[in-house]
């Protein structure tokens, strides 16, 4: 889609100053660029970032603001959006701040308008294949846990049935049709009927110990 025609980027601009922000957010409407900058403070920022849902947050913080800064990041992990830190110094406390903020990009006043422009487009970018690696992990580890449900529950099958590993796997198919289910769910479904069964088992053999054994 050309930039001309693309939808604005949504930008949250977040400053202890509101005047900082408000500057912040003018020079992005008038790069050029299609960006909608929503102006908010510090202090109202968190409730206000989740009903806005911006591609890209931009925290504008200065030394004696870092504590709040910095709670403001770790509270919004979970946001969705990409976190670019701006600070008047480039100071040892600022980094640590950066980094330990998450933030994908550190920029050092003055910046430029095109520089903060710039700096958006990729950390929203950066941010992108961030979620897509994640999502792709997700998706990984859940078929690493359904193979290993139904190597499971396979097993079972074979102890308990002394069928083989393929009249195993067979006999989990034919029941997942059966009940229209799908495979995994009918691997957990025999894991737990087999714990159910171990301890049932467990509870019959106590019972039946002789007086001298218990």
């Amino acid at each position: 889609m050309p930039e001309e025609h693309a939808a604005p980027m949504r930008v949250a601009v977040i400053a202890d100053d509101s005047k900082a922000a408000g500057e912040i957010a003018r020079a992005l409407h008038d790069s050029g660029y299609p960006v909608r900058p929503f102006v908010l403070t510090s202090r109202s920022a968190y409730d206000r970032v989740r009903d806005l849902r911006p591609s890209v947050v931009l925290l504008r913080t200065s030394p004696r603001s870092f504590p709040l800064a910095s709670a403001f990041a770790r509270a919004s992990t979970e946001g969705g959006f990409a976190l670019v830190v701006l600070t008047p110094t480039g100071s040892r406390q600022s980094i640590k701040l950066a980094l330990d903020t998450g933030a994908l990009i550190h920029l050092v006043e003055p910046v430029p308008s095109q520089a903060l422009v710039a700096a958006i487009r990729v950390a929203a970018a950066r941010a992108s294949d961030l979620d897509q690696l994640k999502s792709q992990l997700r998706r990984a580890k859940e078929s690493i846990h359904a193979r290993t449900a139904i190597e499971r529950a396979k097993a079972i099958l074979i102890r308990r049935f002394g069928l083989t590993e393929n009249e195993a796997h067979r006999r989990l198919q034919q029941e997942s049709r059966n009940r229209n289910r799908k495979l995994i769910d009918t691997a957990w479904h025999v894991i737990r009927a087999d714990v159910t069964l171990a301890a049932r088992d467990r509870s019959h053999a106590s019972h039946h110990e002789s007086p001298v054994a218990r």
